[in-house]
């Protein structure tokens, strides 16, 4: 009986031996990498790798010659060539010719958002061309401007607000996102304010669509129009030709009329 469980036991370490072998003499080591080093991912299936396609990681690939670096556009490029009708594998210098017969299942690969490659692609150069051999630097430039792209193109509700911001700051998208943020915070903030209507129509028509400075305006007109409010009678003459000379511009008022007094 102790023979036969030892025999069986042999056999299924030969088999299990087998199968470990031959998987991994046929399947290609792919080891995904953060900026630091650090091993995030260990696979042999392509399909894998496509959640680590961005700045933040790099890939490599194990080989007897050790481990090497490659692209993750050289794994979609492989994966995106036309099937073949039938296909060799080359191991040890011998040919394993695979029938025309076997059905293989079509990989479906992830749509690449071209537009967001380009935009790293763009981020990487600039962080090069400001930061030079700083790597440091670089690495957080282009962590952080990455970043701001992706938070930038989940914003929806003021496509208008946003267009402007990226006319004026370009491929900046650290200062795209500022100006979006302060411009729709001042952009609500002016939507609550209507204590002084008159004085709002006023700065909107000096400054139009740009809301910090609309905001900025009502608020230096406002409070020079409450404080001429409790000091004109100080002496109405001065305040009387300040107003003249300058009508509802209340800060030039103020400014002509504390001249006087």
């Amino acid at each position: 009986m102790k023979n036969i469980k030892l025999i069986f036991f042999v056999i299924c370490l030969l088999l299990f031996l087998s199968i470990f072998l031959c998987t991994f003499s046929f399947a290609t080591t792919y080891i995904v990498k953060d900026q630091d080093g650090k091993n995030v991912c260990l696979t042999n299936q392509e399909s894998q790798l496509y959640e680590y396609i961005n700045s933040e990681y790099l890939l490599f690939v194990l080989t007897p010659s050790g481990l090497s670096q490659i692209s993750f556009e050289s794994i979609i490029s492989e994966s995106q060539k036309e099937p073949k009708s039938e296909f060799t594998i080359s191991h040890n210098q011998s040919k394993i010719k695979l029938p025309t017969t076997i059905e293989t299942a079509s990989i479906s690969v992830p749509k690449i958002n071209a537009d967001r490659e380009k935009a790293i692609s763009i981020i990487k150069k600039n962080a090069d061309n400001e930061w030079g051999n700083d790597f440091e630097m670089v690495k957080y430039e282009i962590k952080n401007q990455t970043e701001a792209y992706d938070w930038i193109t989940k914003q929806i509700k003021y496509p208008d607000i946003m267009e402007r911001a990226k006319k004026e700051w370009g491929n900046d998208f650290e200062m795209v996102k500022y100006e979006y943020e302060n411009q729709v915070k001042a952009y609500e903030w002016i939507k609550q304010e209507n204590s002084y209507p008159e004085i709002m129509k006023e700065a909107n028509n000096e400054w139009g669509t740009d809301y910090e400075m609309v905001k900025y305006e009502y608020e230096n007109q406002v409070n020079a129009y409450e404080w001429l409010k409790n000091n004109k009678n100080k002496n109405p003459d001065a305040f009387k030709r300040a107003s003249d000379k300058w009508g509802n511009d209340y800060e030039m008022v103020k400014y002509e009329y504390e001249k006087e007094i």
